[in-house]
């Protein structure tokens, strides 16, 4: 379910397939506190995991992967950062800003819009050289 109680379908790479079968298996081992049966991602306590617990593990991962000088210099790497780069980067490949706004569940294009402003601005600027009106 997404926010506001919607739901939806999530679609993934084989790559991610893998990575979560790999997970199951080795979730199917782990009995879960009582009431805490159904969750798919469980704590070291063996309790579904909570927002904040993912905000620890991006946090924990990101200090991991980035070299320590530019963790002051840039930006925090936060869950919210990760999927606002991912829609950066499916606008980037695809260039289809109902597709963007609909993956990352959107009600509205022009929340989408106002987010990729910028990036549409480019793709216009670039677009202008595209079409040709007559042979050079």
């Amino acid at each position: 379910y997404r926010k506001g109680g919607k739901e939806s379908v999530i679609y993934f790479s084989d790559e991610v397939r893998d990575v979560l079968e790999n997970y199951l298996d080795e979730r199917e081992m782990i009995d879960a506190v009582p009431g805490n049966e159904d969750a798919l991602f469980l704590s070291m306590q063996r309790k579904r995991i909570n927002v904040r617990s993912v905000e620890n593990l991006v946090k924990k991962y990101a200090k991991l992967v980035t070299p320590l000088k530019k963790i002051t210099t840039t930006k925090k790497i936060t869950p919210h950062k990760l999927r606002s780069t991912y829609g950066t980067s499916l606008y980037r490949e695809t260039g289809d800003i109902y597709l963007v706004a609909s993956v990352l569940g959107h009600n509205d294009v022009n929340t989408t819009r106002k987010h990729y402003a910028a990036q549409e601005e480019e793709r216009r600027r670039s677009a202008r050289n595209v079409v040709r009106l007559r042979e050079s």
